[in-house]
């Protein structure tokens, strides 16, 4: 993301009510002041005023569904098309005259553009050299897959830049079509969609449409051994279109793959998958289920889970064999999004890989994520509805329509505990957190207690009432949430677990300060910090956004709590420059306050503008409410 969106981002977030120091910006991007004050001019100068400007600093106007584009478009596609070709030219290189032919630009703007991508590309600890002539991408795959999820991945951005992005896989074949003939085919085979999975088919199809343009090995459709997947007929008829209509074939081994995706994610019937599974891999898979529900706590009786989850691993047994792995470009997303998930899934690939002899990457560790996460999904569900009465006069039944509408419209989030005409008529044993009612004047004539939402609507509900009810559902949810954070976030960052580094530690001297703290107040055993090597091992715990979160493989802890580690200077951490580390104690008997908190808090400090706001805190407290601000940002909360 340019400095220029982050700042828009930063004032959308914190200046609704204040202006913003252009010293604070410049500190949270890492600028002088100077730079700030021509990005504000800049940006205002686009056609419409968005920053307003005071001695007091900077302050977003909000715009009436107006999108201010910051980028040159033309420029951030053609960049984007260069260094698609590096990655796919990864052994010969790209050659600059044959880029500035394709592109119609002269070589000096190829190479301006090739400057700009190497400062990107740096970030990653990647490089883009010249070599006889023709430029090439050096650095590991690792980091290659990290700048492309974040070129593409819908955690990263909105929306309508998502689809922005993976438009540009596409070329001229519309995004567009390819989500609705994606719809039509599953929904012509009779197969479910959920709004997540449909995106993340989507994105592990247009990377195999991209994938398939430039292959020249002919695709041979092996029908008979496809056919055990369920989903055969829906991705058949989604190949066969793609042929058809825009000349593109998509590899077996893509095909195959789009299979095993629908099938982790939705149950199978009639279909037995030993029959498919050698008896070695359903032993290990096995053992590793049990060490994971005796860890975790987490139990897998579920039949047709195991055998999606068999297929798999089969599946993933041979392609180890033939080392030829699935590329996963929505890791970082399923990280992220996860983490407990991915945790989980990285100690079952620790016990798969040991038994069966073969090295499992973290592309493939996303994938088990996945499929633990279809099993997980419906247990330890809580009953989260808000408790609601309904004030209303009782004549004509007029009263039952109004609940049924209500209920028809909330099921899931309301739960209707009384029907009364005033609001004297009210149980005190009984207090509701929502009034929904027809008489606007009962929230002027009755002192309601402020933890009570109250929303007035028509006698005949309407569309705008519906509206209101569920806005108002969104601010009780986000106000309980901001509650349970206030309560929750001091008990996990204790008086004593904000450190401040005087001095520049290295890695394995972090391990050390966080194993002496932790066990210093019984939170952690002895062997704590070869538990964190371990798992570093495995996958390692930072992120590109400048924050590391270590922590042990398995919910080894006596007490669940998070220490907090500021270093002024940056920390080299597996490829990543780390100024800011949480690290982790998790007691599996007592994790309930751990997961309410961990997802939001790991999927915010993806985005390095977030980990720089946090970075200013100074002390425990500041830290604390910093956090919690961030996380209740943009109207969030937990479900």
């Amino acid at each position: 993301m340019h400095n220029k969106e982050r700042l828009i981002e930063y004032l959308k977030k914190f200046s609704s009510n204040k202006f913003i120091s252009a010293k604070e910006l410049a500190d949270i991007l890492n600028v002088t002041d100077r730079t700030i004050r021509n990005y504000v001019k800049s940006i205002n100068q686009q056609g419409i005023e968005t920053i307003e400007v005071s001695r007091l600093g900077y302050k977003y106007i909000v715009q009436n569904e107006t999108t201010v584009t910051i980028q040159n478009q033309s420029i951030s596609s053609r960049r984007f098309y260069i260094l698609r070709r590096l990655f796919k030219s990864a052994a010969k290189g790209v050659d600059i005259f044959d880029l500035s032919d394709t592109l119609y630009l002269s070589d000096a703007s190829i190479r301006s553009d090739l400057f700009a991508l190497n400062k990107f590309a740096n970030q990653y600890d990647l490089n883009i050299r010249q070599n006889n002539g023709r430029y090439i991408l050096d650095g590991s795959n690792k980091n290659k897959r990290q700048l492309m999820i974040q070129l593409i991945s819908p955690l990263q951005q909105d929306g309508l830049a998502f689809e922005v992005d993976i438009q540009k896989f596409l070329d001229s074949i519309p995004l567009d079509y390819i989500i609705t003939l994606t719809k039509q085919a599953f929904e012509h085979s009779n197969l479910q969609l959920n709004t997540y999975f449909l995106r993340n088919f989507v994105l592990h199809l247009v990377i195999a449409i991209d994938r398939a343009k430039d292959s020249l090995i002919p695709t041979s459709i092996e029908a008979k051994s496809l056919k055990i997947y369920k989903s055969f007929q829906a991705i058949e008829k989604i190949r066969k279109d793609i042929s058809k209509h825009f000349h593109v074939d998509i590899l077996l081994d893509d095909i195959k793959e789009l299979n095993i995706l629908y099938e982790g994610e939705y149950r199978q019937e009639n279909f037995d998958v030993l029959q498919f599974v050698e008896p070695k891999v359903l032993h290990s898979l096995d053992k590793a289920l049990d060490e994971i529900s005796n860890i975790y706590l987490i139990e897998f009786s579920d039949k047709q889970f195991k055998g999606r989850l068999l297929l798999h691993v089969q599946n993933l047994y041979k392609r180890s064999q033939e080392k030829r792995f699935s590329r996963n470009l929505s890791l970082m997303e399923i990280k992220i999004k996860y983490p407990v998930l991915f945790d989980i899934a990285v100690y079952l690939s620790s016990v798969l890989s040991k038994d069966l002899s073969i090295d499992i990457p973290d592309d493939e560790i996303a994938f088990l994520a996945l499929h633990i996460g279809s099993s997980m999904e419906n247990q330890q569900k809580k009953n989260k509805q808000i408790k609601t009465i309904i004030i209303t006069p009782r004549y004509n039944l007029q009263e039952k329509q109004i609940k049924e509408k209500i209920e028809q419209e909330f099921s899931k989030e309301l739960i209707i505990v009384d029907m009364i005409e005033d609001l004297l008529e009210l149980d005190l044993a009984v207090l509701p957190e929502l009034i929904i009612s027809t008489q606007a004047s009962l929230k002027k004539d009755y002192m309601l207690p402020l933890s009570i939402a109250f929303v007035t609507i028509k006698e005949f509900i309407t569309l705008q009432d519906i509206v209101l009810i569920r806005k108002k559902i969104e601010q009780i949810k986000q106000h309980k949430y901001q509650n349970e954070l206030t309560h929750i976030l001091p008990r996990l960052i204790p008086e004593g677990f904000y450190i401040n580094l005087n001095k520049k530690l290295t890695k394995e001297k972090i391990f050390e300060l966080i194993s002496t703290k932790f066990q210093s107040k019984n939170y952690t055993p002895a062997e704590y910090k070869a538990a964190l090597e371990e798992r570093e091992k495995l996958s390692a715990t930072s992120f590109p956004s400048g924050i590391a979160i270590p922590h042990a493989i398995k919910y080894m802890s006596y007490k669940t709590g998070f220490i907090i580690i500021h270093s002024p200077e940056p920390i080299e951490w597996a490829g990543n420059q780390v100024n800011l580390v949480i690290a982790l104690s998790v007691d599996k008997n007592n994790s309930e306050e751990f997961n309410q908190v961990f997802p939001r808090m790991i999927e915010l400090l993806a985005d390095e503008l977030n980990v720089n706001y946090l970075k200013k805190s100074t002390n425990r407290d500041d830290f604390i409410s910093a956090l919690i601000k961030l996380m209740i940002s943009e109207s969030y909360y937990s479900e």
